[in-house]
């Protein structure tokens, strides 16, 4: 079976402009994700702003699942929910709402300005092929991974904001993409799309190392040269193959017995 994905590294607060989805529509894809954040434009100036805006992106990422006529796995939009803030991404297919799933490892500076962790994880079972999702700073946790590889996902989605770091060198970069979604992609027998925005969130800069890999290597990644530009990696997936090889090396792996007890994953159908 194979599925074709499409991950748009695209610039923070920028809505995809007519071209863009033409390009995207005539490949017929399967799944297309977006960046973390990917609606925060420059008026938004924190994310309690943000959040009085989420009827709004959601509206906008419906509407741009039908025109595209695909699976959306929709970046992030920042929601309210009593007096907690998330960081969520929802997943739409056609202009149907099929999920959402929170952000359980919020960073730092997240954290600080108010968003709280969710709680579970989101397994989505769609026409065949298992598809997860995680957001950025959930990768610096493998149990989630191991999480993931129990339920025999076979897609795992991150929408990422990556900042900019000016003395960055190629092997650091390199070894981060190693370490947290090569490493993942191992781990829970999954192939991993890391879709990276550009551009800046919150005046802070970012710079976009968008890849696609499966657990014996990179599929596809944006060149350095790339690493602050708009880009679109689409990949033609073997979801056999991979079941195939998750079985044949099964043993690598943390076996379902293993995961913590107290994990919590939504599988919905």
């Amino acid at each position: 079976m194979l599925v074709k994905v499409v991950a748009v590294q695209a610039r923070i607060g920028k809505p995809l402009g007519l071209q863009e989805k033409i390009h995207i529509f005539k490949q017929r894809p399967d799944f297309v994700c977006l960046p973390e954040y990917y609606l925060l434009d420059d008026s938004i100036e924190d994310y309690h702003r943000a959040a009085l805006r989420k009827v709004e992106f959601l509206k906008y990422l419906e509407r741009l699942s039908d025109e595209l006529s695909t699976c959306l796995i929709g970046g992030t939009v920042v929601e309210a929910e009593q007096d907690r803030l998330y960081n969520s991404c929802y997943i739409f297919n056609r202009g149907l709402a099929l999920g959402r799933y929170r952000k359980r490892f919020p960073v730092r500076g997240e954290r600080a300005a108010g968003i709280s962790p969710g709680s579970q994880n989101l397994v989505l079972d769609f026409e065949g092929t298992k598809l997860a999702v995680m957001i950025c700073g959930d990768v610096f946790y493998p149990e989630v991974f191991t999480e993931l590889a129990a339920a025999e996902v076979d897609l795992i989605f991150v929408p990422t904001t990556s900042p900019f770091r000016p003395d960055d060198s190629l092997s650091r970069k390199r070894d981060r993409d190693n370490r947290y979604f090569i490493s993942g992609a191992e781990v829970s027998g999954s192939y991993v799309v890391k879709v990276c925005g550009v551009g800046a969130v919150l005046d802070k800069s970012l710079q976009g190392r968008s890849l696609i890999a499966a657990p014996w290597g990179v599929v596809s990644r944006v060149d350095l040269g790339g690493e602050n530009q708009e880009r679109i990696l689409t990949a033609t997936l073997d979801i056999s193959d991979l079941r195939e090889f998750r079985l044949k090396f099964r043993s690598r792996r943390v076996a379902p017995a293993d995961v913590a007890a107290s994990s919590a994953i939504e599988i919905r159908g």
